[in-house]
C-alpha cells in the first residue's frame, strides 16, 4: 500500500504521476464540486455515463432541425401537430381526393385495355369455385365500407348545410347578411375577423367557425389545447367567462395558420422585385386594397352615414379606361367592406409579420 489516495474520488494510486494526473481529471473536479456542496461524489463509470448522456442530448439540440413536409401540397411544418393538422385541412383533402379520381380512372382504362388476357383455359381439376367464392366474400366488405365512408361523408356535408354563416354562433341571432353578422358579433360579443383584409372567403370561415362551436362544443382561443365541452351552453359560458370570443391568430402558432390558412390569401402583401410593399395607416379611416389585376388601388372612405369607394389606375392604362365605362361600386370586395367597418369601430387588428 502506497496511502496516495483521493479522498473526493475514493481512488488509490500506485505512483504520484498517476495522482497528478487525476488531479488534472474531469472526475475529480466533478465530484470537488460535489464535496463542496455535502453531496458523496460518485463514480468513474456513473461520471462517464452522465458525460456521454449529456453529449448526446447536445447532438440532438445542435443537429438540424425536423421538417414534416407535404408533397402533395408542397408545404413544410416544423411540428407534428402542425403537420397533421395540415392533413386534415379541407384543401389538404379535396387535393387528394382529385388525384385519387385521376387514379381510380386511369386504372379502368388499364383494366379494359387488358381484358384479353383475363380470359384463361382451366381444368376440371382447377378449384375455380373457391376462387370465385373468397373474391365474392372481398368484394362485399369492399362494399360495406364503401358505403360506410359514404353515409360519413354526407352527415359532414349536411351539418355544414344546416349551419347559417349569417347566424350568430355565441346567441344564434340570425341577420340578413354576413356583414350584419360580423357587426354584431363584435358590438356584443368582441369577436372580429383578423386579417381580415387577405380574407378570401369570408362564408367559409364563419361555417367553419361555426362548426367548431355548435357541432364540436370547442373553444375558439383554446382550440386543441383543452378537451371538448359537454354542451353548446357549456362552451359558449366558457368563451364568455375567459373573453375566449376570438381567434387564437397572428401569434406565429403553426398549428393554428395550418387551420385556417385556406381561408387567407396574403400574395397581395408580398414585396416585390424592387423592394416596395403596399401598405396602409393603421389609425386612418380610409381602407386601401389592391385591385385584381394588381394595377388598381380601390379606396374604401366609412362615413357615419355611408360607405364611398374609388378606384384610382395607372396613367398608362388611360386609353383602355376610355374606351369602357368605370365598373360600379358593388363590385367591391365584402372584406373591404368589413374592415372599413372595423377601422370606424377603432377595432384593432391582428396581423402575422411575414419575412419573403
Amino acid at each position: 500500500m502506497t496511502g496516495l489516495t483521493c479522498n473526493a474520488c475514493n481512488k488509490e494510486f500506485e505512483d504520484e504521476n498517476d495522482q497528478k494526473l487525476h488531479y488534472k481529471s474531469e472526475w475529480h473536479r466533478y465530484n470537488l464540486k460535489r464535496k463542496i456542496a455535502g453531496v458523496p461524489g460518485v463514480t468513474e463509470a456513473l461520471f462517464l455515463a452522465r458525460q456521454s448522456t449529456i453529449a448526446e442530448e447536445k447532438s440532438k439540440l445542435n443537429g438540424p432541425p425536423m421538417l414534416y413536409t407535404c408533397r402533395l401540397c408542397g408545404k413544410g411544418y416544423r411540428s407534428a401537430k402542425a403537420h397533421a393538422q395540415h392533413l386534415k385541412s379541407r384543401t389538404h383533402t379535396m387535393r387528394a381526393s382529385q388525384i385519387g379520381q385521376e387514379d381510380e380512372n386511369s386504372a379502368e382504362i388499364d383494366e379494359e385495355s387488358d381484358e384479353s388476357d383475363e380470359w384463361v383455359e382451366v381444368t376440371e381439376n382447377d378449384d375455380v369455385v373457391g376462387d370465385m367464392a373468397s373474391s365474392s366474400t372481398h368484394m362485399e366488405v369492399n362494399e360495406s365500407l364503401a358505403d360506410a365512408d359514404d353515409d360519413t361523408d354526407e352527415d359532414m356535408d349536411e351539418d355544414e348545410d344546416e349551419l347559417d354563416p349569417t347566424s350568430c354562433f355565441m346567441c344564434d341571432k340570425e341577420h340578413k347578411t354576413i356583414e350584419s353578422c360580423m357587426v354584431h358579433m363584435h358590438k356584443h360579443h368582441g369577436f372580429f375577423i383578423p386579417d381580415i383584409e387577405y380574407l378570401k372567403d369570408p362564408t367559409g370561415f364563419l361555417t367553419y367557425l361555426g362548426l367548431k362551436v355548435k357541432r364540436d362544443f370547442i373553444c375558439l382561443y383554446c382550440n386543441s389545447n383543452c378537451q371538448p365541452f359537454n354542451s353548446l351552453e357549456a362552451v359558449r359560458k366558457h368563451m364568455v367567462a375567459k373573453s375566449h370570443c376570438k381567434v387564437h391568430y397572428g401569434d406565429d402558432d403553426e398549428e393554428e395558420e395550418a387551420e385556417l390558412e385556406e381561408f387567407y390569401d396574403y400574395s397581395s402583401s408580398y414585396v416585390d422585385a424592387n423592394g416596395n410593399q403596399l401598405v396602409s395607416a393603421g389609425g386612418s379611416s380610409e381602407g386601401i386594397e389592391l385591385g385584381s389585376g394588381g394595377s388598381e388601388l380601390i379606396i374604401t372612405t366609412v362615413t357615419d352615414d355611408t360607405i364611398s369607394t374609388k378606384a384610382i389606375g395607372s396613367r398608362e392604362y388611360l386609353r383602355y379606361y376610355r374606351q369602357k365605362p368605370r365598373p360600379s361600386s358593388n363590385g367591391v370586395p365584402m372584406t373591404a367592406v368589413l374592415a372599413a367597418r372595423y377601422r370606424s369601430m377603432d377595432c384593432q387588428q391582428c396581423s402575422r409579420k411575414r419575412t419573403w
